[in-house]
């Protein structure tokens, strides 16, 4: 899988689709998205021949403590706390960072779902890939609230929160 801040890539396409059910209690509750541009250059590529994907150690650190930051955020603005949430559903860049996560976090292991031991980084398709899974393998029920926090490459950075 490579050194530490170096990713293994897969390749996927996903999507999730919600629809309205009259249930006021289910939904998407808030989500955002914002960009820190001044981190862009923590992952690089060259010109061919040498056009493999650099990043560089720093991206561990940052896309951690902005993985943490995006969840805080959702959490404070919609007055919740960790231990309301059911499932975190990350983005896993690498898994390097999301174990970084998980030693700052005190979110049980559990319950916090990913598929990148098997796939590798699918990019945007992550999420609604593992959602997909796990949503076949009836992990989920009614009323689950989830929190899926994500950053990617120019740092972009955000989440969603959203009840089942």
């Amino acid at each position: 899988m490579g050194g530490y801040g170096e990713f293994t890539a897969g390749d996927a396409a996903a999507g999730v689709f919600l629809e309205h059910t009259g249930n006021s209690n289910s939904g998407i509750i808030d989500s955002f998205l914002q960009d820190e541009g001044d981190l862009a250059g923590i992952i690089v590529t060259g010109p061919p021949p040498n056009s493999y994907v650099k990043s560089y150690p720093e991206l561990v650190t940052n896309a951690a403590d902005l993985t943490l930051k995006a969840m805080d955020k959702l959490l404070e603005k919609n007055g919740l706390t960790i231990d309301d949430v059911d499932w975190v559903v990350p983005h896993p860049g690498t898994d390097v960072v999301v174990q970084d996560v998980l030693k700052r976090t005190r979110f049980p292991k559990e319950k916090i779902l990913m598929n990148f031991d098997k796939v590798g980084n699918t990019s945007a398709a992550s999420i609604p890939i593992v959602l997909s899974e796990y949503y076949y393998k009836g992990k989920f029920k009614k009323g689950d609230l989830f929190l899926t926090p994500a950053v990617g490459g120019g740092f972009y950075w955000g989440g969603l929160l959203f009840r089942l």
